[in-house]
């Protein structure tokens, strides 16, 4: 069973995205900022990272940059997801090695469950809700 760490500041979106990758069988951990994901992060290197960028204590840009500069997280596949559409941070994010840096408002829960998919596909990700 792959592991997501979903890294959100606004509680109802972060239950939300739990809620629908849970569903699809994936292990999923929450952090409210940046401070709690790194250090969630560091402890137990999840398969995968959804990350918004504009969250107190740790953007997400420094979350990347710490995330990188450590060998147990300098591999871990992130999506950022944010509504800041911002040029400078989305070179930022991909020169920090993201997969892809999408807006919020343009995707459902289950748009970024699939893209998530795609990219642990090749893992071995089997799908299936937990039994």
């Amino acid at each position: 069973m792959s592991r997501i760490l979903i890294i959100e500041d606004d509680p109802l979106l972060s239950k939300m995205y739990k809620t629908k990758f849970t569903s699809e069988g994936f292990e999923v951990e929450t952090a409210e900022d940046g401070e709690i994901g790194l250090k969630i992060a560091m402890e137990g290197k999840p398969d995968f990272v959804i990350l918004d960028i504009m969250m107190p204590k740790l953007s997400g840009i420094e979350f990347l940059k710490r995330l990188r500069q450590n060998q147990v997280g300098a591999d871990v596949p992130v999506i950022v997801l944010s509504n800041l559409s911002e040029k400078k941070e989305m070179e930022e994010a991909r020169r920090l090695g993201v997969k892809e840096y999408l807006i919020k408002s343009s995707l459902t829960p289950k748009d970024i469950v699939e893209k998530v998919k795609e990219y642990l596909s090749p893992m071995g990700y089997s799908g299936g809700a937990i039994s």
